[in-house]
């Protein structure tokens, strides 16, 4: 006789129990695996490795490449990214703003390290119309368009640390962050006056994103602890490291196209 099914997820159960783990018969609609953000569709919100799922969900591959509310949705539940995240982020982000700026002076420097992402910037970025230099030793971390550049960036930084996560706003925003490192402009205005975007190897993205995690880390366990106990730390690196997960995908979507 063959053994019997046991849940995987109890290796307690599974040793002591010799009958199988009964299934529900329910399994998850449409509207259930498009669920808004933060509201899961999943049993495992938290996971729980005493418990066995109720039910696999089931995800419409296409569904989530074609509707950004799915895929965050998804996104969200696969991390357990929820309203305590994004609450502990708003909770850290005073103490964590003061570092933006030496961040973003830091990620320049560190893009300038190397030719193949200092030479991104001889192209003329959207909405930039000043002077650009013609050679690649001419351009500087002073020079107009790196000015720019940072403005837009502390821009980003500081609503990673203010956003809504629960308005579908802060989703969309960050999505055509995305976009406009591809090549292709997510704003009709720019693409109607001939505004050219980003143009930058999602290779270089990727790298990026983890630099900046390693910071925005560090800031956080730097946080004294009179101001944030070591616990909130803890769960603030975890939020924060989904956050950015969340946008190297909304990153990688419009590169790969999965």
């Amino acid at each position: 006789m063959s053994e019997p099914l046991v849940c995987p997820f109890n290796p307690e159960k599974s040793s002591k129990s010799s009958s199988p783990v009964p299934s529900s018969s329910h399994s998850p609609t449409a509207t259930e695996s498009s669920q808004t953000p933060l509201h899961s569709s999943s049993s495992h919100t938290d996971y729980d490795a005493h418990k066995c799922p109720v039910f696999t969900q089931e995800v419409d591959p296409l569904l989530i490449k074609n509707s950004l509310e799915d895929r965050i949705a998804y996104l969200t539940d696969f991390l357990n990214f929820g309203s305590r995240d994004a609450e502990i982020i708003s909770k850290i982000a005073p103490s964590v703003h003061e570092v933006i700026p030496s961040m973003v002076d830091g990620m320049y420097e560190k893009l300038f390290e190397f030719d193949i992402t200092k030479k991104v910037f001889m192209n003329r970025n959207q909405g930039f119309d000043g002077p650009l230099p013609h050679t690649l030793e001419e351009l500087t971390l002073d020079s107009a368009q790196i000015v720019f550049r940072k403005v837009f960036m502390k821009a980003w930084a500081r609503r990673v640390l203010t956003a809504d996560y629960s308005n579908g706003k802060t989703w969309a925003y960050m999505d055509k962050v995305g976009v406009m490192h591809t090549g292709a402009s997510p704003f009709k205005h720019q693409r109607t006056m001939g505004i050219a975007p980003l143009n930058v190897p999602y290779r270089d993205v990727a790298l990026m994103l983890g630099w900046i995690q390693t910071v925005l880390h560090s800031a956080i366990l730097s946080i004294p602890d009179s101001t944030c106990p070591a616990s909130e730390k803890i769960e603030a690196v975890s939020a924060i490291n989904k956050v950015l997960w969340i946008q190297n995908d909304l990153f990688s979507r419009h590169y790969i196209g999965d």
